[in-house]
């Protein structure tokens, strides 16, 4: 009977020897692979020869950037999201700017924005401050409220955690797969089977349970119709005389004309302007959340001397005018004026020569690299650099002009308080003191 008992103690005391082993071999797979591959090049221990940033970035934009943050702290970052992710560090670097860090992701959110905000907020080399904003992104659902930025300072902080982690495998099993595609397809799908997605924290989660719930507007936010099927007109869908938004702001209307559009969009550009522009602004509400998000940015930039500039991003006309149409046009114009209270306004949103030309843009929301390089060389006029970058970027100067110089303006608009001065494609936004 002893030697039973004994007998049967041993082979589960063994039983558990193997299960314990075999517990420490799997949690050194992904230890030991993400070591080699490292596909966020957290040390890269091993020259794996790998292009890594096209794949690891969008499939987590933070953790690219964190970790990539450089060491010599930047006197110039750039937060917002893919419209301003798009003013990339080699446009400013092409300029003289060698210290200026986008870092900006695509998808983000004000949260997120802020949430990095904090991060670079201890770099006491800051000097000026770039934030890319609109009036969607102060919608608290917009992108269902997601923040993968702590979840991205964590594992840069922790090794461990980032050598361990499922999802920095899962990436590094995609670069290798795209690098030796006939060997892996099968073993990637039996690791994504056994991994999970990288957890973004997101902060507007709807919880839906008895059936009273589903008519709630909230749960519905991100519905969508059939093509087939039309919406319902909202009060505001309309741009005529009597109703338009401009007509009612008083010298601020010559901002906003209402320009006839004689073409007719075809493919992606289309769809955007039609579906995404829908999604956009029907059950849009604007969060007082985030802009005392932003309130606390302006404060903490005027109280240690960094330069703070919102830098309002273009969109085809037709993609401006679904704001109208959807009653947030007066919000919209009003917005500009309240951050000017808070910093620079550089806005390049309103019907102009660049956002009538739609050879400009890569689809409704974003424009070419050209652009691009253009309005980065505008915004390094305004920003605190040296002035080799300056005389350079205004020596390169093309069709996109803000009215930095007295030369540069076209237009003004002002009254006691506030002036819009107008270039070409390009306002600023100020307040006037006294």
């Amino acid at each position: 009977m002893k030697g039973t008992y004994k007998n049967g103690l041993f082979r589960s005391a063994r039983f558990y020897c193997f299960i314990v082993t075999l517990a420490f071999v799997v949690g050194l797979v992904p230890i030991v692979f993400n070591l080699v591959v490292d596909p966020y090049e957290m040390d890269e221990f091993v020259d794996t020869g790998l292009e890594k940033q096209k794949i690891s970035e969008k499939a987590h934009y933070p953790l690219w950037k964190v970790i990539h943050y450089p060491e010599n702290s930047p006197n110039v970052v750039i937060l917002g999201d893919s419209r301003a992710r798009s003013l990339r560090d080699k446009y400013w670097h092409d300029l003289g700017a060698q210290n200026a860090y986008n870092f900006a992701y695509g998808g983000a959110t004000i949260y997120e924005i802020y949430d990095t905000f904090k991060y670079v907020k201890k770099n006491s080399d800051l000097k000026t401050l770039v934030i890319g904003i609109q009036l969607r992104s102060f919608n608290l659902q917009f992108k269902n409220g997601q923040n993968r930025v702590p979840e991205a300072i964590r594992l840069s902080q922790n090794p461990l955690k980032y050598y361990s982690n499922w999802f920095v495998s899962r990436i590094g099993l995609r670069l290798l797969q795209k690098e030796i595609k006939p060997w892996l397809p099968q073993l990637t799908e039996l690791v994504w089977g056994i991994t999970s997605s990288a957890q973004a924290e997101s902060l507007a989660k709807t919880k839906v349970g008895q059936i009273e719930g589903l008519i709630e507007r909230k749960v519905c936010d991100e519905c969508m119709l059939p093509e087939n099927y039309a919406a319902s007109v909202h009060p505001s869908n309309t741009l005529s005389t009597p109703h338009y938004f401009a007509n009612h702001l008083g010298i601020w209307g010559d901002l906003w004309p209402r320009g006839k559009i004689d073409r007719k969009l075809v493919g992606n550009f289309k769809r955007q302007v039609s579906r995404n522009g829908k999604a956009d602004w029907r059950s849009f509400e604007f969060s007082n959340k985030f802009w005392r998000y932003l309130m606390e940015i302006s404060a903490w930039s005027k109280q240690n001397k960094v330069q703070l500039i919102f830098v309002i991003p273009p969109t085809i006309v037709e993609m401006q005018r679904r704001i109208y149409e959807f009653g947030y046009g007066k919000l919209n114009h009003e917005l500009r004026g309240r951050l000017a209270n808070l910093g620079i306004v550089v806005d390049f949103d309103f019907d102009s020569p660049l956002t009538r030309n739609v050879t400009r843009f890569t689809d409704a929301y974003h424009f070419d690299y050209k652009a691009a390089r253009l309005i980065v060389g505008e915004i390094v006029q305004l920003a605190n650099e040296e002035n080799g970058s300056v005389a350079l970027a205004r020596k390169r100067r093309k069709d996109i002009i803000c009215p930095i110089l007295e030369k540069d303006v076209s237009s003004r608009i002002a009254n006691d308080n506030m002036e819009v001065l107008e270039g070409h494609s390009c306002r600023i936004w100020r307040v006037l003191d006294g």
